[in-house]
């Protein structure tokens, strides 16, 4: 199963869409976003991707109450299952030390706009950078592969 993977969109509908073209382009099944959605139009971009999809909330997410009422998205941490690859999802990265990668395959998170892919023992932690590009030398997103465990980070 491929998973599509964006954070940080922080209100930019042209990036966000492109990204969701790019990740129904690979097939992808499930979108996960790591939070900063920041309001409704990125919600109702993802409503209407069709795609299954998990969020969780970032610290400049205002209206919680009517983002939830578009999305599939939750405070964060969130555990996501897709098919065999247990999944974590956070927005802030201040914790991922005390994830137990005995215990989880895959942990993505946020918040820092800066693309990171690293391995803890078995555990893949992904940040995929910022859709929107701020604060970050180029837009991105990711597509992970729970088939291969490997993970493409794609530029805008």
């Amino acid at each position: 199963m491929k998973i599509g993977i964006l954070s940080d969109t922080h209100d930019d509908v042209a990036a966000t869409t492109k990204a969701l073209e790019l990740i129904r382009a690979h097939s992808c099944e499930l979108l996960i976003h790591a939070g900063d959605l920041c309001s409704p139009f990125i919600a109702r971009l993802i409503k209407d991707s069709g795609l299954p999809h998990a969020a969780v909330f970032g610290n400049n997410d205002g209206d919680r109450v009517l983002l939830s009422s578009l999305i599939d998205i939750r405070p964060a941490p969130r555990q996501v299952q897709a098919g065999n690859t247990s999944i974590v999802v956070f927005h802030e990265p201040f914790i991922n030390d005390y994830v137990d990668p005995q215990r989880v395959n895959l942990l993505i998170y946020g918040h820092t706009h800066q693309v990171s892919v690293e391995e803890k023992g078995r555990m893949l932690m992904l940040n995929p950078g910022t859709v929107s590009g701020v604060l970050a030398p180029a837009k991105t997103c990711a597509v992970y592969d729970t088939a291969s465990r490997k993970v493409e980070i794609i530029e805008l």
